[in-house]
Parts: structure tokens; C-alpha cells; sequence
């Protein structure tokens, strides 16, 4: 199944899309890697026309290459490589997870094509150990990893409410349990170009239930959409929006949030 308004090919894509149904390191509630497909599944059931941008996905030319096709031992490497391979500085690229643990790979893939870019990070926790339950490379530790590829100043975190002690004291650019007040102060000195990481346990769970580690606290989902918009004036050349776990609840309501917060993302990037 593709998203219902993706009418382009890829030579000819304005935006692509490339599910990354991997989720090998879950340490509560499996099952995001079955992310992509309900979130095209219930983008069915959300209209292609924002009325918080007032634009619409038809007016653009997008192209969804499905998900990857995992093989082999080093699916990290793979996902790696696939991101190279269709990374060009041209097209806006969207992944969708999978756990977080994709986003430094996609990460290491850009910055060798495009060298320094910041990364804007939303997600109830701070992914900033060093280790987790023996994995240098998971879901509790996506920010490390990508941090040792761009260093810690071009690293901002939103709506952060869990975490250790340590993780706390080691951010930097870090703003606790909001998203929009904190980061209108700061949108001016956020370099360009931008790679937005969005897991979507940054939404409340009573918003968002069906993620593989809820969190109780979160933003709503229009402060998530109010807080996308103020990158309109950004160059935004990636996005990934993970650990939606269709199997952690009733999948619907959950998937057609995603659905519509991936419509949001890319008219952003657009803009």
C-alpha cells in the first residue's frame, strides 16, 4: 500500500517517503516496525488539505518508495546506505519508523552528502545514554549517536519530560515537558539546513496511546502542528516521525494522528 496522494515518481518528487519498519531494539511494546503501513492505511481517512496551512499534498509532487526491504545481519548499514542512495540535497526526504533508533543512521547518511545541519528533536524522552541494556545503538540512545555526529550545538530537544538524572544534566539545547513557548524563543537561532526527528510519544497519551513507550504529560497534538508551522521559513531537508506501535493500542485514532502529522510535515517542509 502507497499514500493515496503520492502521485510522483522519484526523478520527479518534490518530497519522497521511505518507511523503516525496524524496531530490533524495543524494550517495552514491540511492533512500530508495522508503523509505516497503518499510517498509510489511515492517512485514507484524512483529507490532503491542511486548514491550518491552508494548502493541500495534491498541489505537490510526492513519491512513496514503500518500505525497506530488510536482508542480512546489519539492517542499521542497510538503512544507511538506501538513505545515501536517494539523498540528493534536492527532494525533502520523510522516514517513517520503526523505533528512534533510525534516526542516527539517517543522520550519519545526510552529513556525509550535505556536511553540518541541526537536528530538532520532539519526544517525551531524552535518548541521550550512552548504552542501553547492552546496545551502544537503540532507542534510549538515538541522540548520543546522532550527537557524535553533529556535536552537541546543533542538537535542540522539545517537550523532554523522562529520563535519568545524567541524561537531564547532559543537555544542552534541551527544553523540558513543552515544545511551542520554548522553541518560538529559539527558532531564529536554529541553523539552517534542519532535520526534524519526531516520536510521537511526544503527544500526550491520551492523544497518542498507541506508541511503544508511553509517557504520561505530553503536548497536544496542536501544539505538535503549532510548533511544526514555525519551521515554515526553514530549510527542512528531512524528517522522520517514529515509534507509532499499531499494535500497543487500537491502532485508528492513533495512525490517522500520525497520518496527519506527517500531512502537516511535508507541506511544512514545502513551504
Amino acid at each position: 500500500m502507497k499514500l493515496y496522494y503520492a502521485n510522483s515518481t522519484l526523478a520527479e518528487a518534490q518530497v519522497v517517503v521511505l518507511g523503516v519498519p525496524y524496531d530490533r531494539t524495543s524494550s517495552f511494546i514491540p511492533g512500530s516496525r508495522f508503523g509505516p503501513q497503518y499510517i498509510r492505511q489511515c492517512a485514507n481517512n484524512i483529507e490532503d488539505y491542511s486548514p491550518y496551512q491552508d494548502r493541500a499534498l495534491g498541489d505537490l509532487a510526492i513519491c512513496d518508495l514503500g518500505d525497506i526491504q530488510f536482508s542480512g545481519d546489519d539492517w542499521l548499514a542497510q538503512i544507511e546506505k538506501e538513505v545515501s542512495n536517494i539523498y540528493d540535497g534536492r527532494r525533502r526526504l520523510i522516514f517513517l519508523g520503526g523505533e528512534h533508533t533510525i534516526t542516527p543512521t539517517i543522520v550519519r547518511a545526510i552529513h556525509e552528502k550535505t556536511g553540518e545541519f541541526t537536528l530538532v528533536q520532539f519526544d517525551a524522552h531524552c535518548d541521550l545514554r550512552d548504552e542501553y541494556l547492552g546496545e551502544k545503538d537503540c532507542h534510549a540512545t538515538a541522540m548520543s549517536r546522532s550527537i557524535d555526529v553533529l556535536g552537541i550545538d546543533r542538537v535542540y530537544q522539545f517537550g523532554i519530560r523522562s529520563g535519568t538524572r545524567e541524561e537531564f544534566q547532559s543537555g544542552k539545547n534541551f527544553f523540558k515537558y513543552q515544545a511551542f513557548e520554548p522553541l518560538s524563543k529559539v527558532i531564529d537561532r536554529i541553523q539552517d539546513p534542519v532535520y526534524i526527528t519526531i516520536d510521537l510519544d511526544v503527544l500526550d497519551p491520551g492523544v497518542m496511546p498507541a506508541v511503544s513507550t508511553p509517557e504520561p504529560g505530553g503536548i497536544s497534538y496542536r501544539e505538535l502542528i503549532d510548533s511544526l508551522i514555525l519551521f515554515k521559513d526553514k530549510q527542512v531537508i528531512g524528517a522522520d516521525m517514529v515509534e507509532y506501535n499499531p499494535i500497543a493500542a487500537p491502532p485508528y485514532a492513533s495512525g490517522s494522528t500520525a497520518a496527519e502529522v506527517l500531512r502537516e510535515l511535508i507541506l511544512v517542509m514545502t513551504h
